[in-house]
């Protein structure tokens, strides 16, 4: 089956591949086979607790079924029927709450609506949208800071405020994104840049440029064109914090190229010269994270893994393809662990280099051939897929982002379908149990989803109509009564999801 599947990624016969590869391959598959041989039933130990959590008698999470709203906010990003600027809602929470979190609307009192700095259309009941059955939410950007999230929906972006108690309310919303020129676009990417006072397009349409929105005018201020024969499938900041920061350059992926961009180089061609690494083949790159120290790992749709020190040079460590392409790819800050995703399951590695003693990575150092770090599948049940009722096809994974604690990672959340999955990192690492996880169902299927910036407890998570925040003990170790899905009820917050500013 590993023969197969190489050969129908990499478009070339097994017999081409070195031994070591073949080794590295087959291993790899052979420990996966060995970890799913687990119990039919769920043990204690396998909760996934807070804190320290080591001790096997810790307290059991409760199940929560996707019909309770105990401490989650349901605040729909609606259709916009505005043809300029914004309309603002009061995210108001009142006193008293704790725990209970009460869904938000746009009903709330006209009086009490927050002046903006965008545009307030006070003829919103006149204009009618004719685009707005077209549009779904399909981008999620979690910021550092004013407690904001920012959600893609066609040519608008959505602003939702964190409250400390758990709770998102929506907040505002940029009505039009357009280029320099006037013309409307669907970004196709965003990412949060220069501490999160803007934010960098894509357009599928336009693949060799990004656009530079100014979050305090709503509106794209810079096109940036990176090169005319290089399309750009994906971008990163140069490390993973730097969206803290004012830093200005961004790393740039082509298919086969990897590249730093600076946008003060002016021209018609912004990427750095001596920071660009390219390759002869079709290398086929499809997605790239950063560490904190500049490290980069790049994923491919073949199913390989590079890692880099920094650009401009070969990767340190490349690992070989090990299955189904990579779809996306994300980091520990340190380093030490990389969570890659594929369709039907995820790969958790240990980076670091096995004997060395000044502890390094395969960042900074390259692994010896017989020593390569075999991934760990982390993947659903067979029978909780059947319970779905749906073929699993999971979004991006991400780990919590720490960047004032040192390691702190300790949580990975993904999702398929209306299932919003997380896995706790130590356990899946000190057990091997691949297929140890917690889940929650909604009522529709899950768009994107990450942790609040700089915690694990609370995650955002947005549907094609909803944006919702859910506590990570809400999710529950999988039953048949959990997974089965349910028929869609049509609630107050439906009915507001559909309805004009």
């Amino acid at each position: 089956m590993t023969k197969a599947a190489y050969e129908t990624l990499n478009r070339e016969p097994w017999s081409k591949v070195s031994v070591s590869s073949q080794d590295y391959m087959l291993d790899a598959q052979e420990e996966d086979i060995e970890m799913m041989s687990v119990p039919d039933t769920w043990s204690p130990e396998l909760g996934d607790g807070d804190g320290d959590g080591g001790d096997s008698k810790e307290k059991e999470v409760v199940e929560v079924s996707s019909d309770e709203s105990d401490g989650e906010v349901d605040q729909s990003f609606r259709r916009v029927p505005l043809p300029e600027g914004v309309k603002t809602s009061k995210p108001a929470v009142e006193d008293g709450d704790d725990d209970d979190y009460e869904e938000s609307s746009s009903d709330d009192s006209d009086d009490d609506d927050e002046e903006s700095e965008y545009q307030d259309d006070k003829e919103e009941d006149e204009y009618e949208d004719q685009d707005s059955d077209r549009f779904q939410n399909s981008i999620l950007e979690v910021g550092y800071k004013h407690n904001r999230s920012f959600v893609v929906r066609g040519h608008r972006i959505g602003v939702f405020r964190h409250s400390n108690n758990g709770s998102i309310k929506f907040d505002t919303t940029i009505s039009n994104v357009d280029d320099t020129h006037g013309k409307r676009f669907t970004p196709s990417s965003a990412m949060l840049h220069q501490q999160d006072s803007s934010m960098v397009l894509m357009n599928q349409n336009n693949p060799n440029d990004l656009y530079r929105m100014d979050l305090e005018y709503g509106k794209v201020v810079d096109e940036w064109k990176v090169n005319e024969d290089i399309p750009t499938v994906s971008v990163a900041p140069v490390n993973k914090y730097s969206q803290m920061t004012g830093e200005q350059t961004l790393v740039g992926l082509s298919h086969n190229m990897l590249y730093r961009i600076d946008p003060r180089i002016g021209g018609d061609n912004l990427i750095v010269q001596n920071e660009l690494q390219s390759y002869a083949t079709k290398s086929h790159f499809t997605s790239l994270a950063t560490t904190k120290d500049g490290g980069i790992v790049v994923g491919s749709a073949k199913g390989e893994i590079r890692m880099y020190d920094r650009l401009g040079v070969r990767s340190k460590t490349t690992l070989p393809a090990l299955g189904e392409p990579i779809i996306g790819i994300d980091v520990t800050s340190d380093g030490r662990y990389i969570v890659a995703t594929c369709k039907t399951y995820l790969l958790l590695i240990d980076a670091k280099v096995p004997d060395d003693p000044k502890g390094r990575t395969g960042f900074t150092k390259s692994f010896p051939q017989a020593k390569k770090p075999a991934p760990r599948r982390l993947q659903l049940k067979p029978e909780h897929v059947v319970y779905m009722g749906a073929p699993v096809e999971f979004t991006t994974a991400r780990f919590n982002q720490s960047p004032d604690s040192k390691g702190s990672e300790r949580t990975i959340v993904t999702s398929t379908g209306p299932f919003v999955i997380t896995w706790n990192l130590r356990r899946a690492l000190g057990s091997g149990r691949g297929d140890a996880y917690h889940i929650k169902q909604y009522p529709d299927h899950v768009v994107a989803d990450n942790f609040r910036f700089g915690e694990d407890r609370s995650i955002v998570v947005a549907l094609p109509n909803d944006v919702k925040s859910v506590m990570r003990s809400q999710l529950a170790k999988p039953t048949r009564q959990s997974l089965m899905i349910k028929s869609p009820v049509l609630g107050d917050s439906d009915i507001v999801a559909n309805a004009r500013y």
